[in-house]
């Protein structure tokens, strides 16, 4: 009877154990999208401004694509708005899925991954080499899944020939839509004629 009393008292420490385990995987999960939430809150506000710059800078001059895309004090205000207070934080990369894709858009997600990977413009070797944070991520075997879930909304480019920063310049639309660049050219700009620049 004691050896009873004992196994069971072990069940519940043990249960008691993976729910405090539980909370603090969901206490994280939250910390992590508030994090998120704020970054693009920002770069929302970052490219409305850009926007109107653009716009201002057309009635003058005419359109020049190339000229803005090129502006490297406009790709830092993107960046800027997309990054917190270091570089690429740990804690917002490391294991974070959105809770949408586990639900909602597993299938189009496992298409949208294979989009990037059969892509001339993704070299995975030059994106973990550019960005040696993402090794310590927990995507270094698929760098491909990292950028579509979060480098190219970072500001991140899935290598030389594809700049997303300045995708998303010339697409505001597309960020507005909450779309991976490199996944919305493949998909839909390409066929639109939409451009895009390399580094």
């Amino acid at each position: 009877m004691s050896e009873h009393i004992a196994f069971l008292k072990q069940q519940v420490e043990s249960c008691k154990a993976q729910l405090e385990r539980d909370e603090q995987a969901l206490a994280e999960l939250q910390a992590r999208q508030g994090s998120l939430a704020e970054s693009m809150g920002k770069l929302r506000q970052t490219l409305e401004a850009l926007e109107g710059k653009m716009t201002g800078q057309t009635a003058q001059d005419g359109p020049s694509v190339q000229s803005t895309a090129g502006d490297s004090s406009n790709e830092q205000a993107f960046k800027d708005a997309l990054i917190s207070e270091e570089p690429y934080p740990e804690q917002r990369l490391a294991g974070f899925v959105p809770l949408k894709v586990l639900s909602e858009e597993r299938e189009r997600l496992v298409g949208h991954i294979q989009t990037v990977r059969d892509s001339e413009f993704f070299d995975a070797q030059w994106y973990l080499e550019t960005y040696p944070d993402i090794k310590d991520s927990g995507y270094a075997e698929d760098p491909a899944m990292h950028y579509l879930l979060f480098g190219g909304f970072e500001g991140r480019h899935p290598g030389p020939l594809f700049n997303s920063v300045a995708y998303y310049l010339e697409s505001p639309d597309v960020y507005q839509n909450q779309m991976n660049p490199l996944v919305h050219y493949s998909l839909f700009g390409r066929n639109e004629g939409r451009k895009v620049f390399p580094l």
